[in-house]
């Protein structure tokens, strides 16, 4: 008998074709459901948490789920297009919290690098996984708060600038108080806390670390233009009193750095003591006070600090006469240097003043584009000499006289 084939009648095969969507969607859904079953409060995207001398960090992770959970378990990939080992190593899943609750909090430690796709997931009694959740842009890499005046603030330029490469951030704007979870974004400027709206140094000083270092780097500008050494001391030694100098400063320190980590205060705010021409021993008084109160609010005796020198300001000159301007520069840079050698863990920054009129802005003091890429690889040449220095090259052992 000739077997006969009877076509699929059409309301038949679209009969199927619905339960196949069925099933589809179905599953997307429960792919989503699983997605929406964890919420992570940290971290954030563009974090970068500070490396240690290990070479890692413990990044602090902290969600919540839609029912109680036994285990949760992470991992890092870095993502493209950075390589694997050069920018970063990734690690597969790792226990890292048994809440026995809906909330969970633990920490993983992470190779520096970045930037990462963090995964987090949950799982019962039995080991099944029960939600799973991903987020991007998780770094491990260097921190550093910038403090100063107009120079270290979004006062240069013509136009806002920002960062070339991706893994330069900074945190979420903010003027009067920062948001009480921080958060980070790419380091566009103008950069905040620090007042104007124009361009910083700062996404130049980052793409130069980053491609040097090989790894994130946070930077948060925390400049107010018009301000001077004895303003940030005096704020710095009483700092829950509000002050226009250091307030921003001070509140970096206590709500966002806690959650980063640290590697130093960079300062670049010395010319605005120009006007009132302090003494070589005034000055490093000021300075040093200035060191000695933000480490103790930032409740780190050591803090390093990294010291640009800049006295510039042509208009002094106009009013006072061009040597009585060289005279106070001399003795604000020989205080500078004062500070350099009796204060610990502070470490020497760029001279600046050698960039002239050429890198000047119309106003002839703040840096126009020029200026700001100019003291890019500055800034982060002396960085990078003060915390990661080249190894010292072998001594050459003494040689037997020849025969």
């Amino acid at each position: 008998m000739r077997s006969v084939t009877t076509p699929c009648p059409a309301s038949a095969r679209s009969f199927r074709g619905l339960i196949g969507l069925g099933l589809a969607l179905g599953a997307a859904l429960r792919c989503v459901a699983a997605e929406q079953a964890v919420q992570l409060s940290s971290p954030v995207p563009y974090a970068v948490f500070q490396r240690s001398a290990k070479d890692t960090a413990r990044i602090p992770i902290a969600g919540s789920a839609l029912a109680v959970v036994d285990r949760v378990e992470a991992k890092v990939t870095l993502q493209a297009p950075y390589a694997e080992g050069t920018d970063g190593r990734s690690c597969g899943f790792i226990e890292i919290a048994r809440p026995g609750s809906k909330e969970f909090r633990g920490t993983l430690e992470v190779t520096a690098g970045g930037w990462y796709l963090l995964t987090v997931r949950t799982l019962d009694k039995s080991g099944k996984i029960t939600s799973e959740t991903t987020l991007p842009k998780v770094g491990v890499g260097e921190v550093f708060v910038a403090a100063g005046h107009s120079f270290c603030s979004n006062f240069q330029g013509d136009a806002p600038g920002r960062a070339e490469d991706d893994r330069v951030a900074t945190c979420a704007d903010w003027r009067e108080r920062p948001p009480e979870r921080p958060a980070f974004r790419h380091a566009d400027d103008p950069l905040r806390p620090g007042d104007a709206d124009r361009a910083s140094p700062w996404p130049a000083v980052g793409d130069a670390l980053v491609r040097a270092l090989h790894v994130p780097v946070l930077i948060v500008s925390t400049g107010i233009g018009g301000t001077t050494v004895e303003q940030w001391r005096q704020g710095a030694a009483d700092p829950e009193v509000p002050s226009r100098a250091y307030s921003a400063c001070h509140l970096t320190l206590r709500h966002i750095t806690p959650y980063t980590g640290l590697r130093a205060i960079v300062w670049f705010g010395n010319e605005n003591d120009l006007p009132k021409g302090p003494t070589e021993e005034k000055f490093s008084d000021d300075l040093r006070g200035l060191i000695a109160g933000v480490r103790a609010d930032a409740g780190n005796p050591a803090l390093p600090w990294v010291i640009g020198f800049d006295a510039y300001d042509p208009g002094v000159a106009e009013k006072v006469g061009a040597e009585e301007k060289q005279r106070r520069k001399e003795r604000i840079d020989r205080g500078t240097e004062r500070v350099l050698q009796t204060v610990a863990h502070t470490y020497d920054g760029p001279q600046t003043d050698d960039l002239g009129p050429e890198f000047r802005r119309s106003d002839r003091d703040h840096f126009n584009e020029a200026g700001v890429k100019a003291l890019g690889p500055r800034f982060a040449r002396k960085i990078t000499q003060a915390f990661f220095p080249p190894p010292v090259p072998a001594a050459q052992a003494p040689r037997p006289p020849a025969r």
